[in-house]
């Protein structure tokens, strides 16, 4: 599994876990024996304004709210197979400070590749590319996983198949810093939604004033 901990420096403070841990642990929670009544649930494509970036909540039924602070919102919800759970994020961090697109991607990309948990995760695929289609410079990133030590219950571990789909963007106004957004999924099987899913909930997190949103 690729994470960013390296180039996440700001979110070891702001969730006190690094981005391989603190996503697992989103899906964890979700799979625990916790009722849902101790999260706060949000409608579908609730819309949350603010200075630095508009966040909109995934637009479908079952979603909570872990997290909501000025660091970034955390979204997560139960699936409907046992053990299956989805996770939506956005935090802000650190962004390497680069000269140009290739470096900014090749910096993001390393960091990615030096927090591979080959112990537990074992990668099945990663891509990655720089897009400047909002009009500042970002990298998505894409990678499936197979995570060997899930915890999908009280006292049950198995492996699970990871998605994650993200996008770690430099903020075009505040440039020292940035904001990455995952969606997640983790399930005995692939999701077939998933793409469409995590693009709609990537495409509901804008800058202020740099969209029609």
């Amino acid at each position: 599994m690729f994470c960013l901990s390296r180039v996440f420096i700001l979110l070891l403070v702001i969730i006190g876990l690094n981005a391989c841990v603190a996503t697992r642990a989103l899906h964890e929670v979700m799979t625990g024996d916790r009722p849902e009544r101790e999260f706060q649930s949000v409608p579908p494509g609730k819309r949350f304004s603010g200075p630095i970036l508009n966040i909109t909540a995934p637009n479908s039924e079952g979603w909570h709210v872990l997290k909501s602070d000025p660091s970034g919102m955390i979204f997560a919800r139960r699936g409907s197979a046992p053990g299956e759970s989805f996770a939506a994020q956005v935090a802000i961090f650190d962004p390497p400070q680069t000269d140009s697109p290739e470096e900014f991607e090749a910096l993001i990309v390393k960091g990615a590749q030096a927090d591979a948990e080959t112990e537990r995760f074992r990668t099945k695929s990663f891509t990655h590319q720089f897009t400047s289609a909002r009009g500042y410079p970002c990298v998505q990133m894409n990678n499936i996983s197979e995570d060997t030590e899930a915890r999908s219950g009280p006292d049950k571990t198995e492996t699970l198949i990871m998605q994650n789909e993200h996008l770690y963007c430099r903020h075009p106004v505040q440039k020292k810093i940035g904001f990455a957004v995952t969606y997640s999924h983790r399930g005995k099987e692939l999701h077939p939604g998933f793409q469409a899913e995590a693009h709609s909930f990537i495409e509901g997190i804008q800058v202020p004033g740099k969209s029609g949103k």
